[in-house]
Parts: C-alpha cells; structure tokens; sequence
C-alpha cells in the first residue's frame, strides 16, 4: 500500500484553475493543468512517494504478486487501468476508440510497417481497446455519437437559409447512409467549409437570443476551427450536457469529444486514438471511418446506484457506476464525515483518490496508515485483501463542510 504522487499533463485545452484549486493550490497564470495521471501508463507514471520509483517500476519488479494471478493472466503484467482528472477550459479533439481486435490489428500492421511508436503518424500505441468513463465534477458538455438521420437534417435544414449546398446531404440522409454522410463531410475542401462556418456564424451571431446550445458551440468552435468540419459537430453528433454526479461511457467506435468541464475520468490503460476533426494533430481519415459506429446512438449517461456500507458507527454509502468493462470500474465512497471507521474487502489492485475531507487508509491489522486530503492517492496491491478507512470533515481552510468522499478504481465487473 502506497500513496502515489500524480503526473501533470498540460495540453493547450486545459485549465489553469481547476485542478491546482481542487488541490488547494494557489492559482496563477501559466501552463494549463489539462491532466493528472493516477497509475502505471508508461507516458506518465505516478511516482511512489518516499520510494525513489515510479508505480510503473514497482509493478513490474513482481506482477504476478502485486497485480495478482488474475490480472496478469487477463491483461498481462500491467495495471487495466488509468485514473485521471481531466479539465478542460477548451474543445479537445473529436476522436473515437477502436475494439479489442480492431487495435491489435493496428498495432501489429503498424508494427510491420515500421512506424515507431512515438510517430506522430502513429495511429496505434499499444495493442488494447480503450472504453472510458467521465464523471462529472462541475458540470461538463461533451458531444457523443451520431445524432439520427432525421435530427440531423433537421438541425442541417436551420442553416439552408445561409447554406443552400446543405441540402446536397439530404438525399444521403433520407437513405440513413450516416457513412457516406461523414465521409462525403469529411472531404469537403477548406475553403468551402471557411465559407460556410463563417456565413453561419455571422448569422447566428446576429440572431444569438434565438440560438440553440449547438449554435452557440458552433460558433465558438467556428471562431477557433474555421476549416474544420469538426466545427459542425454540434449539428451531426449529440450534445451531452453532464449535471455533477452523472458518468458519460463511451464505447469503441462512438465519435465524441469532451467540449468543456471538469471531472474524474476513467479508462482502459491505453494510448490509442483516432481523431476526426477540431485538431492540428495527425487525422488519418481512412483508418478512422474503418474504426467509427456509423449508427445512431443513444448516449450513455450512468446516475449513480446507491448501496449502504455496514460501518462501526455513523453512515457510510457507495455510490456505484456499473459499466461492461473487465479492465476497470467507479465508484465513490461517502460518510457523514463523524470519523467512524469502513472495513472494505479488497480483490485486486485499487487506487483510491480523496475526492473531499481527510481520509485515513490503513491494513485492517495494521496501526498506521496512509492519510489522504483533496486529491491526494493510494494504490493497493493485490497483496492487501483488507482495509480500514477513517473519512472526516475538513481537508482545507475554510473548512469543507461536503461529506467525505472517495474515489475508488479497480477492475471491472467482468474483471
């Protein structure tokens, strides 16, 4: 049992106040906190504290035993899974995930190919799938999946006005052909799409009491995105609006992006992406229509299943998120904060992330333990099959009066 220090990762779209105001930092001007990375991705591993290694190192100094027969035997001598928070203050890139079998064919076809891994050419990092989740802090707006045939002519038939070559999709769109839609949109030159984002925006600009919220993404994405098709998303995929509590999963294939917001994400320990637009990075445009789920979809937004926790003293509760994944699942642990103790089996390997309060984790047999306030981590190993958790009010001054919570991460349902 470790307490884990996380990695920063400051990609342009993050946000300079979030994650340093979650971790009860001064905020100042600089480099955006797009990221931190709880666990053993070999980009950014956490760092032991007090060890002088890295999660990664100490994983694979024993697998077998630190991991567990059963992970080591279902996913190799690696940890499933990576935690992280996430804060974007701006768009990411409209991406989507492959399958299981459809990322070790990349991978090993790349591989033969000589690309090497650290290309920006590279499509394919590691050989596995990459389901993730997003649990939202604040409130978040993503886009996820393809909107119907019919709502997206409507949301097209708005612009006709503006944009009579719209109408050129329609006959694609009566025929329910959401692929040939996509790539016939996708090879649009850029001077046409700068032609028509920029009418459209005018317009909309001048008409923004009567906007819809996919105008208004619209024309910010059009301000930054002018030549990207990635721009019109808010008009062909669905626009998710995540309320704090509430869990987006997104699945192999489906189109999304994470627009604004600031949340707990969750993911398969993987690096492969497939971008489709609102990016200066690599798109390689074939491979990802090979990839994408040209079908409507519904998205998948999870409201926590409320179980209570036998305690001591006091209350205590988990807050469950199921989803289908053998590499990972979520969920976050609540007290009333009087400081009486949890006992929680432990089946495999586990990081716990202090969400709120002061945390104290220990061995159930064990005098000391480990003690965790506001973004603060522990990685169990799968040597501990106990644990005793203390959760009280406080963490930062002014004092929090939230009830304590932690998040917990482990391996999934099917794991």
């Amino acid at each position: 049992m470790h307490k884990i220090i996380p990695r920063v990762q400051d990609y342009p779209w993050g946000s300079t106040r979030w994650i340093p105001e979650f971790l009860g930092l001064p905020v100042t001007e600089g480099k955006p906190w797009a990221e931190l990375w709880y666990g053993a991705h070999p980009k950014a591993p956490s760092l032991l504290e007090g060890k002088g290694l890295d999660l990664l190192q100490y994983l694979s100094s024993d697998p077998e035993n630190l991991l567990g027969s059963r992970v080591t035997r279902t996913f190799g001598p690696q940890l499933p899974f990576l935690l992280k928070l996430l804060a974007a203050a701006e768009p990411l890139s409209i991406q989507c995930h492959p399958s299981q079998s459809q990322a070790e064919e990349g991978y090993q076809r790349e591989n033969l190919l000589g690309i090497p891994l650290d290309s920006a050419q590279r499509n394919y990092r590691d050989p596995n799938h990459k389901p993730e989740i997003l649990l939202a802090l604040h409130p978040c707006t993503a886009l996820c999946g393809f909107r119907t045939p019919s709502s997206l002519r409507e949301q097209f038939q708005r612009l006709t006005s503006i944009v009579p070559s719209l109408r050129d999709f329609f006959p694609l769109l009566e025929r329910g052909d959401l692929s040939a839609f996509y790539r016939s949109f996708l090879s649009l030159p850029k001077e046409t799409l700068l032609s028509w984002s920029q009418a459209c925006k005018r317009y909309l600009q001048e008409n923004i009491p009567d906007s819809s919220p996919e105008d208004r993404w619209f024309c910010r994405l059009a301000e930054r995105y002018p030549e990207d098709p990635g721009c019109f998303a808010p008009y062909y995929l669905n626009l998710v609006e995540l309320s704090p509590g509430e869990e987006l999963f997104l699945e192999a294939g489906v189109l999304h992006a994470y627009l604004m917001g600031f949340g707990v994400e969750l993911m398969a320990n993987s690096d492969n992406v497939l971008r489709g637009g609102l990016t200066s990075k690599h798109m390689d445009v074939e491979e990802l229509l090979r990839v994408v789920r040209f079908e409507p979809t519904t998205p998948k937004v999870i409201r926590p299943i409320r179980k209570r926790i036998e305690t001591r003293a006091g209350e205590c509760w988990e807050e469950q998120y199921p989803v289908p994944v053998a590499e990972f699942s979520l969920s976050v642990l609540r007290t009333d904060g009087v400081g009486k103790g949890i006992t929680l089996p432990i089946s495999g390997p586990e990081i716990l992330l202090c969400g709120e309060g002061l945390w104290e984790v220990r061995r159930e047999s064990a005098s000391e333990g480990i003690s965790l306030k506001r973004g603060e981590a522990c990685f169990l190993d799968a040597t501990v099959s106990r644990i005793y958790l203390t959760g009280k009010v406080g963490g930062f001054e002014p004092m929090d009066s939230s009830n304590p919570s932690l998040f917990r991460a482990r391996l999934g349902v099917h794991g």
